[in-house]
């Protein structure tokens, strides 16, 4: 139940405030995987004394998720990770806190109440950076049509059209920004994109992927 203050209560009685926190991920720390960043973020609340909310039950732990995780090797500017605290702490308290104790290549940028439910997410804009010649890049742009393939869940191989987003994009030199459909059964994720210039090129392309934001269906930043 929540009373219009961002203070929810659990049936059991206990009371929190869910907190969206942005942090980014980059350099070395791209090569830390999901698990062992949600163990990170996990060590570094406890270690910050954040007042954070355990899951009841037999086996607790601390209330922490994450909106559409990064792949193994992607960097991130804004990611972002809600949380349970059982009382207020100011915001830039928080920030300083978290940071004191954050290991090289992540960084806790802002904290604030959240705003918009994991559902509105819908898209995100990525910055990819093609190991190949500029007008490699502008010559795959240019086709009248792109296409992938791409296995859902049931192993099922599905040809995806990257026509419609590749649309208007202009690159610099052998750098690409792309919004992406995110946080839904039609997702796209940039490998689609380097599978598909591979194919054109005839050769693997090495892809440096940055996600600069999380979008909701409007393309207004996801808070």
């Amino acid at each position: 139940m929540n009373n219009g203050e961002g203070l929810v209560q659990t049936p059991q009685g206990a009371s929190f405030r869910v907190i969206r926190m942005h942090f980014s991920k980059t350099g070395r720390a791209r090569f830390i995987s999901h698990l062992d960043l949600n163990r990170t973020m996990t060590r570094a609340l406890r270690r910050a004394g954040v007042p954070i909310w355990y899951t009841e039950g037999f086996n607790k732990h601390p209330y922490v998720t994450f909106t559409a995780p990064l792949s193994l090797g992607y960097e991130g500017l804004r990611e972002c990770m809600d949380l349970r605290l059982l009382q207020d702490i100011p915001s830039d308290e928080l920030v300083e806190r978290m940071n004191a104790v954050m290991p090289e290549g992540l960084a806790v940028i802002d904290a604030a109440p959240a705003v918009k439910k994991p559902g509105d997410l819908a898209a995100a804009r990525y910055r990819l950076t093609f190991d190949c010649p500029p007008e490699t890049l502008a010559a795959f742009l240019a086709q009248p049509a792109v296409t992938a393939e791409k296995q859902n869940k049931k192993k099922e191989i599905k040809t995806v059209d990257l026509t419609p987003l590749l649309a208007g994009a202009e690159p610099e030199e052998n750098l690409l920004e792309l919004t992406l459909p995110c946080g839904s059964n039609d997702t796209v994720n940039p490998s689609l994109i380097s599978q598909a210039l591979a194919a054109f090129a005839g050769a693997e392309i090495p892809c440096r992927v940055c996600r600069l934001a999380l979008l909701d269906g409007d393309g207004n930043e996801f808070l």
